[in-house]
């Protein structure tokens, strides 16, 4: 989905710098001379021509722009030969970096204000567009070269170029355009929205955002903003074992003009039958389901949990058959080419709606890898729960070389596919409990004799 193609209209661009608006807008100061000479410059900066070039250092603008020409496979030189004003002309930052606030008529705390906001920057400083070894980052790209795009854009209305330099200021905007960049753009716009599905609680509350790109005020420079937005949880009720449960939609939040998503899946995926025309079923969870969630992924910080969780409810659906026939939807997350596994959701199908129940860890009784264990290992769940295996920690935190028995056995199971992602991964940031390894190892080591012959021979 190209989240940047409804989002941005043309802008015109006038040929002042975002610097001097901002230095015409600060407080006057208490020295009387000081202050004579901050109104009279102010005063002359209002009858000045709006034509006129600021004098702004260039130096960091003409660095990112050849950074910017190499990445769109232009020369990084063609612009060498302008002089001083021009290039001040053409580099001139005119593109604010983004704000968030939140849309009028909705309700998001402080706190998740500043998360994506925060968020939001970080991924524009440390995430790079194009090669990499150039080191062109997202919000090099979102402000000098926006900035640029629409400065090349009013070269012929503002400025007098010579013939030879306005053939190469032609030849450049074949290639960079303010749309095109627009589009070059989404990956943030994909950022933002996993953002907002992070903070997002289907119990309680949806978060969404639009983004706009307006004139800042007095239509000098261009504002880019995130206005983030929210909605009140759907929720239905249901009897189930005798018992009237509750159960909330899964959903995402709108994304700029397109409305909340409402999760659904096909039928067919489910039981592959043939059925004509598709029937789409309606995706509700539990309350139940959410707290266990809480509870045995506990490797990931709390907005993590959330997109984890919901990711595969709301757009990857990949449905498994526990080993007695039952259909489950898998939680997981790809890593390049391999899946994560995470747990299951077992469901049930009321009408139109399949309700997500609880959420399973992966050595459940009713899952391939818990049975496998089961057979393997002679364990039984209470063994499981004791040790802590129903938590995704245990698999990150037990030095399994000092447990070879039981090593043996993950390795032929999806669990190991979670140690090895966590190995090679330094943002899980997870460190061996030696106590709690120890504590493993002596259950194993206390096992009645014919049991450890067992697992010797295995």
């Amino acid at each position: 989905m190209k989240i940047f193609m409804k989002l941005f209209t043309q802008i015109p661009c006038k040929a002042v710098n975002l610097h001097i608006y901002k230095n015409l807008k600060r407080e006057p100061v208490k020295n009387q001379k000081t202050e004579m000479a901050h109104k009279k410059k102010k005063t002359q900066s209002q009858h000045a021509n709006v034509h006129r070039i600021p004098t702004v250092p260039t130096d960091k603008a003409h660095v990112v722009i050849k950074k910017i020409l190499r990445v769109y496979g232009l020369d990084p030189n063609l612009f060498d030969s302008y002089t001083k004003q021009q290039k001040r002309f053409l580099f001139q930052l005119i593109v604010e970096p983004t704000r968030v606030k939140v849309e009028e008529g909705h309700r998001v705390p402080r706190r998740l204000v500043n998360f994506m906001a925060e968020s939001t920057h970080h991924f524009l400083r440390t995430h790079y567009f194009g090669d990499e070894s150039i080191g062109l980052t997202y919000l090099e790209l979102s402000t000098y070269g926006l900035s640029f795009a629409y400065m090349l854009e009013s070269a012929k209305s503002f400025f007098p170029f010579q013939s030879g330099q306005m053939e190469t200021i032609v030849y450049v905007t074949e290639t960079i355009t303010p749309h095109r960049i627009h589009q070059d753009l989404d990956e943030v716009g994909k950022h933002i929205r996993k953002t907002s599905m992070m903070i997002s609680k289907m119990n309680f509350r949806i978060y969404g955002y639009n983004w706009r790109v307006t004139s800042a005020q007095d239509e000098i420079g261009v504002v880019s903003t995130i206005f983030m937005s929210s909605e009140n949880p759907i929720s239905i009720h249901f009897k189930h074992k005798q018992k009237e449960r509750i159960a909330f939609r899964v959903r995402a939040g709108r994304v700029i003009t397109e409305p909340a998503y409402n999760a659904k899946i096909d039928r067919w995926f489910i039981f592959q039958e043939d059925e004509t025309p598709s029937v789409y079923l309606d995706i509700y969870i539990q309350s139940h389901a959410l707290q266990r969630i809480k509870e045995r992924m506990d490797i990931f910080p709390a907005h993590k949990k959330n997109y984890y969780a919901m990711e595969p409810l709301l757009y990857m659906h990949y449905v498994q058959e526990s080993p007695s026939g039952r259909p489950m939807l898998v939680c997981y997350f790809k890593d390049n080419e391999r899946f994560v596994y995470l747990g299951y959701f077992p469901f049930i199908i009321l009408k139109n709606k399949l309700i997500v129940l609880t959420f399973l860890p992966l050595v459940s009784d009713d899952t391939l890898s818990g049975q496998y264990l089961r057979n393997r290992l002679g364990l039984q769940m209470e063994d499981m729960v004791f040790l802590g295996m129903d938590k995704l920690s245990f698999y990150l935190t037990v030095d399994f070389d000092q447990i070879p028995v039981l090593k043996k056995a993950l390795v032929n199971t999806e669990v190991w596919f979670l140690v090895e992602y966590a190995a090679n991964n330094p943002e899980m940031n997870f460190t061996i409990d030696q106590k709690k390894t120890k504590m493993v190892k002596k259950f194993f080591e206390h096992k009645t004799d014919p049991e450890i012959d067992t697992l010797s021979s295995i």
